[in-house]
């Protein structure tokens, strides 16, 4: 399961990544990026080239996707919601605060798991700001 997760996840990274350099509007709509925080409310929406942009300053090192649960004292801290217009399909990341792992949700044939984040990969993740400027 861990080398085809790995390969599974490094085929959508470059999906999203290959994908997105050619054009960003097509039949399916933009290519578009939203950031929410803890509270669900939206901190962040880019569209087209922009959203282009920043999702690849988005960590997509990403190895080892696990069927772990998420455990309860995890505290979400962002949620990432990554649409690529091009395949039609939205990958969602959430993200925690004291947990250095992060959930994919809408990964193509997968579903769904848990990847652990590296350190510098976790606060990233976890100070959006400076990518989003």
């Amino acid at each position: 399961m861990h080398c085809r997760a790995t390969l599974l996840l490094a085929s959508l990274s470059a999906i999203i990544l290959g994908g997105c350099t050619n054009t960003s509007r097509t039949t399916h709509g933009t290519n578009s990026l939203k950031i929410y925080n803890a509270q669900h409310h939206r901190v962040y929406a880019a569209t087209g080239q922009r959203s282009n942009t920043i999702v690849a300053n988005i960590p997509q090192d990403y190895h080892h996707l696990s069927n772990r649960k998420v455990p309860r004292m995890a505290k979400p801290s962002y949620r990432y919601v990554m649409h690529h217009a091009r395949n039609d399909f939205t990958l969602t990341m959430q993200v925690y605060s004291n947990y250095h792992y992060a959930k994919l949700t809408g990964i193509p044939v997968v579903g769904s798991g848990l990847v652990k984040l590296t350190d510098k990969n976790f606060q990233k993740l976890n100070h959006p700001q400076p990518f989003t400027n």
